[in-house]
C-alpha cells in the first residue's frame, strides 16, 4: 500500500510542479494531499465501522483529539518519508509511458477524489449528517 502512495506522490508532485516555481512549494502540496487522503481513508473506515455496528453516539471531544493527533502524526510521517525524494521516485516511475502511465495518473487523482466523495456517500447512505 505504501508503494501506491509513493507512486501517488510522484504523480502529484509532477502535477503541482507545473504551478509552483519553488521546490518546497510543490513538494509540500503533494505531501499534504497524500496525508489528507490517508486521513480521509481512516475517517471512511471509521464511518463504515460505526454504520455496520449501528452505534448512534455523537463524536466525543476525545475522539476528535485522537483523530487530530493521528492526522498530525500521518502528516509528519509523510513529510519525513517523501521530503526530497522526488528524483528517486522519478527514476522508478518516470520511465513509464503510454497506457500504464495514464492508468497510474488516473488512479492517483481518482483516489484523492474518491477519498473525499466516499465520506459524503457514506453520510447520505447511512444518514450520518
Amino acid at each position: 500500500m505504501l508503494k501506491f502512495f509513493d507512486m501517488m506522490y510522484y504523480h502529484l508532485g509532477t502535477f503541482y510542479q507545473r504551478f509552483s516555481k519553488k521546490t518546497s512549494g510543490w513538494q509540500l502540496q503533494a505531501i499534504t494531499t497524500i496525508s489528507i487522503t490517508q486521513f480521509m481513508f481512516l475517517i471512511d473506515l471509521r464511518m463504515i465501522m460505526i454504520s455496520v455496528l449501528e452505534i448512534k453516539e455523537k463524536i466525543s471531544i476525545y475522539e476528535k483529539l485522537i483523530f487530530f493527533s493521528i492526522m498530525i502524526c500521518i502528516y509528519f510521517y509523510n513529510q519525513k518519508r517523501y521530503e526530497k525524494k522526488y528524483q528517486y521516485y522519478k527514476s522508478i516511475w518516470g520511465n513509464y509511458t503510454g497506457v500504464k502511465k495514464r492508468i497510474q495518473i488516473f488512479l492517483s487523482f481518482f483516489i484523492v477524489v474518491f477519498a473525499w466523495t466516499f465520506v459524503f456517500i457514506l453520510g447520505f447512505i447511512f444518514d450520518k449528517y
